[in-house]
């Protein structure tokens, strides 16, 4: 009994072994570019019951080299079916995006485009550049399509919420409000295609401090996190752009036990002026009292 289940064993263990060599002689001919044998070595693997996605992925892609249409479709959307990770479900659906653009399915194309940018893959670079879509990019709705594709990509460009605080980009000198005292400088920038604002201050006494402020779609509110070169970081929530003003609300214990509550906001006076007013309360909001309140002043070109 012992010598028929170590024969089993054995001949199971062949059979993986040979399996595996076929797998990588196929990898290795992928790698090479020869589509034919890489093909009919991924078919003797796989058979017609595999489960390994990246696979399946990869046959689709030799049959797309080859001219195989319709059997590069139905390889993807096996691999597609065996819910793999993000980047093969990339790699699938921009080859699929790639094959339907070289049969005039446009619509199709632009669908699996989308679902591709949704896995986090920028496919725009190769509806741009790539051959496979030339017919497309001369079609007349490809504008349309390329912004449906771009606003996955980056998603916080067509959200107009993401935009709020825009007024608050630029470059300026900072005042003490009903002033002429300089107190700093500040440098506003967007970042990350617009979905933060990065705010880089330098004190008139050279201290520095930097915030980052964004749109939390989950949270429906602006978040801004600062750090200075003091220390001591601070973060201010549930920011809400109304009246003219983004407004934050803030909530600190120090380590006495002290709570300190908060009101910070930024007044859209104009598109040259910006006035920052924080004001604080020690007595659990029955007062609250100004800590600063500042006017920004757009650097005008010399």
């Amino acid at each position: 009994m012992k010598k028929i289940i170590l024969l089993l064993a054995c001949t199971v263990f062949g059979v993986q072994v040979i399996a595996q060599t076929k797998l990588q002689i196929a990898d290795s001919l992928f790698a090479k570019q020869e589509w034919k044998t890489a093909r009919q070595n991924y078919m003797a693997y796989m058979k017609d019951t595999s489960t390994q996605a990246y696979a399946w992925n990869r046959l689709g892609f030799c049959n797309q080299n080859l001219g195989n249409y319709d059997e590069a479709l139905k390889d993807y959307q096996k691999a597609l079916d065996n819910k793999p990770f993000p980047p093969t479900r990339g790699s699938a659906t921009i080859r699929m995006a790639r094959v339907y653009a070289l049969t005039n399915k446009f619509d199709k194309s632009a669908d699996m485009l989308v679902r591709s940018a949704a896995t986090g893959y920028n496919p725009l670079p190769d509806m741009d550049t790539l051959a496979d879509f030339k017919t497309m990019r001369e079609a007349a709705d490809f504008k349309t399509m390329r912004e449906k594709v771009y606003n996955v990509v980056f998603p916080c460009a067509g959200d107009p919420h993401a935009h709020e605080f825009d007024f608050w980009i630029g470059e300026w000198d900072v005042y003490n409000s009903g002033a002429k005292f300089l107190v700093g400088h500040s440098v506003v920038q967007s970042i990350s295609n617009g979905c933060a604002l990065l705010e880089n201050w330098t004190s008139a006494q050279a201290s520095t401090g930097k915030s980052i402020n964004y749109y939390d779609t989950q949270k429906g509110s602006w978040e801004q996190d600062w750090i200075g070169s003091g220390g001591g970081p601070q973060h201010y929530y549930n920011g809400v752009y109304k009246d003219g003003a983004m407004q934050f609300t803030y909530e600190a214990t120090n380590p006495q036990g002290q709570k300190t509550l908060g009101h910070f906001k930024f007044f859209n006076i104009d598109k040259n002026t910006v006035r920052q007013y924080l004001e604080l309360s020690t007595d659990d909001g029955k007062t609250y009292q100004p800590s600063y309140d500042f006017t920004y002043v757009r650097k005008r070109d010399k």
